[in-house]
């Protein structure tokens, strides 16, 4: 392999790299905000869940895709997201 193919790839894996920092702190962000919501329906004495919010999110979700993961693709990563956000809201030291 040419020196041009390795440089390439290597300004390709760091721009990867980058790009998952950058998940990694909106997932964080978005986490946050979640805990916000859990603490406002305690509050309130309002159910944690609600599938129609849920159905809607995984919809909007849907609508915000470009390609070139297939709407599937995205559904898949949102309801890792969705079980793994509910696992934390039922953590009572947070």
């Amino acid at each position: 392999m040419d020196d041009g193919f390795k440089e390439l790839l290597k300004k390709y894996r760091e721009e990867i790299d980058r790009i998952d920092q950058g998940l990694v702190d909106l997932l964080n962000e978005r986490a946050a905000a979640v805990m916000k919501v859990k603490k406002l329906k305690e509050k309130h004495n309002l159910p944690l869940y609600d599938a129609k919010r849920e159905e809607d999110l995984i919809n909007n979700i849907v609508s915000y895709n470009k390609g070139p993961l297939y709407n599937d693709n995205i559904t898949q990563i949102f309801e890792s997201i969705l079980r793994n956000t509910q696992i934390l809201e039922k953590d009572d030291t947070l």
